[in-house]
């Protein structure tokens, strides 16, 4: 009762402090193209924390084109908008520059948002495989055979197990490393793609199972250590039993035209995970996304809603109450692929409009 009544006077603050024209969804940022330096309260910024901590439809993104530098914030963590619960950053993770540190550090420490480290999971060593070494034993070994070597997958399904425990095990080195907030296990083992794989992780369901659970060591809600694990793309590619190793679900929901198409996706999502989940649980969950690199511009595709309106799908989306068996739940929230394309917007004030939007409609301040 003691942090109930703790958070409720933080949310009380927040409300004054947001009325006082501090407000992380208005559509003008204040000092945008402020890099450094506090430019709002330490009570704003505890409350905005404290936030991020309340049970609410989340807003996410996943972040691109991060350098932490330059003169405006478009590609800096600290310009993204700060009621934003966590992102996944789509490359520049690895290896990151003292700037990218400060930038993400700062972006966690004052508004409580997470970033993930995020990428397409097909073969084995993906992403984090080191360089062939220049010898002659290896000069004549192409990088297929190098891969394998170096994780050891062998024939065996035993061999590859082992070789994806390690795998898994070098992934959480990674997020120990830079201090991440978790990962976000990219799963489209249906899907086309645009460069050769052999998918290999996905071939034998022990495999990726044994992927799943040695992350789930650290990370998710398993792990209980403020970690995160998400799944995007394709979470029905993991066996239901797999429901209790992921905070959220974040589909692809690209280019949904009214709410009948999200709660097709929702339903395919409840049957799926059904004996592990409720329809609640899994609305819980779920976080419906929009294609930003292809419609940052207008917010998305034309959403038509149930009174007869028509708004862009991002806006669709925050508006949409998953329902299943007649009864309405709420969503685990709404994000945006290559969320920075958004970060100015003809036509339009401010930066990151249309999210920013989206975030009001799902939680609307309250005075």
């Amino acid at each position: 009762m003691k942090n109930i009544y703790k958070y409720s006077l933080m949310v009380y603050g927040l409300i004054a402090l947001l009325s006082a024209c501090e407000k992380w969804t208005e559509t003008r940022v204040q000092n945008p193209l402020q890099l450094t330096g506090l430019v709002k309260s330490e009570a704003y910024y505890e409350a905005l924390r404290a936030y991020k901590e309340s049970e609410h439809s989340v807003a996410f993104g996943w972040f691109g084109n991060w350098t932490g530098t330059g003169a405006s914030l478009e590609n800096s963590m600290m310009g993204i908008p700060d009621s934003v619960d966590f992102v996944s950053m789509w490359g520049g993770w690895a290896g990151p520059s003292e700037e990218k540190i400060a930038d993400f550090k700062r972006m966690r420490e004052l508004k409580g948002t997470k970033a993930l480290v995020c990428f397409l999971v097909f073969d084995i060593g993906d992403q984090i495989t080191p360089a062939k070494p220049d010898d002659d034993a290896h000069k004549d070994m192409d990088f297929k055979d190098w891969r394998h070597e170096f994780w050891g997958w062998g024939e065996t399904v035993e061999q590859h197990v082992a070789a994806t425990e390690k795998y898994a095990k070098a992934i959480l080195d990674t997020i120990a490393k830079y201090d991440y907030d978790g990962f976000d296990l990219d799963a489209e083992p249906s899907y086309a793609q645009p460069f050769a794989t052999d998918k290999e992780l996905w071939v034998n369901k022990e495999v990726m199972e044994a992927f799943v659970r040695t992350l789930a060591t650290e990370l998710g809600p398993k792990a209980g250590k403020g970690k995160m694990l998400v799944i995007d793309g394709e979470p029905e590619a993991m066996a239901p039993e797999f429901a209790e190793y992921f905070d959220y679900f974040l589909l692809q929901a690209y280019g949904s035209y009214a709410e009948s198409s999200l709660n097709s996706r929702f339903t395919k999502q409840v049957q799926h995970w059904d004996g592990y989940l409720t329809p609640e649980q899994v609305a819980n969950k779920l976080i419906v996304c929009e294609n930003f690199e292809a419609y940052a511009q207008n917010g998305g595709t034309s959403f038509s809603r149930p009174d007869g309106s028509t708004v862009p799908s991002l806006l669709g989306m925050a508006y949409w109450q998953p329902e299943y068996g007649g009864e309405t739940f709420r969503k685990g929230g709404v994000g945006t692929y290559h969320m920075e394309y958004e970060y100015k917007v003809g036509g339009r004030e401010g930066t990151y409009p249309w999210l920013r939007q989206a975030i009001q409609i799902m939680n609307p301040r309250i005075y």
